[in-house]
Order: C-alpha cells, then sequence, then structure tokens
C-alpha cells in the first residue's frame, strides 16, 4: 500500500534512519542490491515476490544483515523463516524504533 510505505519512511526518518522505499519484493530486492543497506523492514504481504521469497533472497545475498517483517495479526510465523524479528500491524512507532536499534546494535557488535 503505498500511503502505508509512505506512512513508514516518514516514521523512521523521524526516527533518524536514513530510508529507501521499495513499492513491491523485486524492487527491494534490487534496492538492497545498489544501496546495501544496514536493515530491511518490510511487509509479509506483497504483489509478486512475497514476503517470505523476498527473505530468502535476502539470506542468500547478505546473510547476517537484519530484516523485520510488519505483517497483519492473522498470520503465523514459524521459527525457522529467515527474518530477525515480526512485528504485527498496527505497528506501535516506539516498539518498532527499539526493535530497529536494538536489531542494528546487535550486527555492529557482530
Amino acid at each position: 500500500d503505498p500511503y502505508a510505505r509512505e506512512a513508514l519512511a516518514l516514521l523512521l526518518d523521524y526516527y533518524g534512519y536514513d530510508v529507501t522505499a521499495a513499492s513491491n519484493g523485486a524492487d527491494g530486492l534490487a534496492l538492497v542490491a545498489e544501496s546495501g543497506p544496514d536493515l530491511v523492514v518490510t511487509d509479509w504481504r506483497m504483489p509478486g515476490l512475497s514476503g517470505l521469497a523476498l527473505c530468502i533472497a535476502l539470506r542468500e545475498r547478505r546473510d547476517t544483515m537484519p530484516i523485520v517483517v510488519v505483517t497483519s495479526a492473522e498470520e503465523v510465523f514459524s521459527h525457522d523463516q529467515p527474518v530477525n524479528a515480526r512485528l504485527r500491524k498496527p505497528i506501535d512507532p516506539p516498539l518498532l524504533n527499539r526493535v530497529i536499534s536494538d536489531e542494528l546494535r546487535t550486527q555492529r557488535r557482530s
């Protein structure tokens, strides 16, 4: 959803993160290859390349990059999925900021 994507980008910008947004999983994968971000926040349900397919592709390219998934409450995750954190929509902004900050801090220590 373009409105949700823009709102999330603005929120993350407000928290001080440098944000690049993509409209779908394939574009997101291309942006990761191009810009090499420190962390990815993605939805689980997207047109074309799904969130799961995106996460698998990201792990194949950069296996230690943190991935945070935001998704609606009806979806169930197994612990073997290639993500670092899962957050339910609607997003709690302070929680999202804390999760991202923690993941980046952990990444830098590795």
